[in-house]
């Protein structure tokens, strides 16, 4: 069970490391910095038994936050450009909507004009019950 917590914390950690070297290209040599910790991890592990491993776990989890916090840090430092972005791009798609707006107005009502005048041809060309 705590295998896969260290596997799904790795995997976590991958996808948010490879998702930052957009941003910047240092992340990984950090990326390689947690494999080669985890395969360590792992190794241990497997020599480990019984009570051992859970102490050894233990100690383990706590050595590897206490070394993973600073990059998970520096890893959200690089992500939050990205959310100012966002909020760059929020303005211009209103303004833009803005400007096309009256052009789509435009174009719906000469859409329900041409509909109402099918409906009226189509009325006009129908016998009358």
């Amino acid at each position: 069970m705590k295998f896969a917590l260290i596997a799904a914390l790795v995997t976590v950690l991958a996808i948010g490391s490879e998702s930052a070297s957009l941003v910047k290209r240092e992340v990984p040599e950090e990326l390689q910095k947690i494999s080669q910790y985890f395969q360590g991890l792992v190794d241990s592990l497997k020599t480990a038994e019984g009570p051992e491993l859970a102490n050894m776990a233990k100690t383990y989890i706590e050595e590897s936050r206490a070394q993973l916090q600073p990059i998970v840090e520096k890893l959200h430092a690089q992500l939050k450009p990205l959310t100012s972005i966002d909020e760059q791009i929020k303005p211009l798609a209103a303004s833009l909507q803005a400007q096309i707006a009256p052009y789509t107005d435009l174009v719906q009502t000469q859409v329900e004009d041409v509909l109402r005048f099918m409906v009226d041809q189509t009325k006009a060309i129908l016998p009358s019950q």
